[in-house]
């Protein structure tokens, strides 16, 4: 259900380029409908770029190294940032929205929990559901959700997983 979804978020939003930080080896996103989007995929694993670039780099689609919480990110429609910052710390996760801000980009989609109702920190590089909307990072109601959880997943580990849309300004 996530590529339809998708597609209807781009329409809906009027999404024309969208960076996809961390990119991972586009496995899944290659199937979306980008024929319309200028896609930037970016990781810092240059493995995964060069891989990525030499099969599936195009006219509209190109990839890049780049540290999502340090490096300058290109303003675009959307920030699309999935499963990743349940892996930072709060300071990462800090750094890494002070940076999505800084290149002028109207919204973020990310991996949200509607359950924990409580945060924790962690070191970077673990791993632990994170609930956007609760302290410490307050984030109000997503303006789109969809359901990145499958059946398997919400019975074995009772989290429903979200990719969440949030306008940046609002953040």
């Amino acid at each position: 259900t996530l590529i339809p979804e998708l597609t209807k978020l781009f329409s809906i939003y009027d999404i024309h380029s969208l960076i996809d930080v961390p990119c991972g080896d586009f496995n899944w996103m290659q199937k979306a409908d980008l024929q319309s989007i200028h896609y930037l995929g970016m990781d810092i694993v240059d493995e995964i770029i060069l891989a990525n670039t030499q099969k599936f780099e195009s006219k509209n689609i190109k990839f890049k190294i780049a540290d999502l919480t340090t490096d300058p990110l290109p303003a675009a429609d959307l920030v699309f940032c999935r499963d990743c910052l349940v892996h930072f710390s709060y300071h990462e996760i800090d750094k890494t929205l002070v940076n999505i801000k800084k290149s002028g980009t109207r919204y973020l989609m990310t991996t949200s929990f509607q359950v924990p109702v409580l945060n924790y920190d962690i070191h970077t590089g673990d791993w632990r559901p994170i609930n956007l909307e609760r302290p410490p990072f307050n984030f109000p109601p997503p303006l789109y959700l969809i359901n990145d959880s499958s059946p398997e997943y919400l019975i074995k580990n009772n989290l429903k997983k979200i990719l969440g849309l949030w306008k940046i300004a609002d953040l």
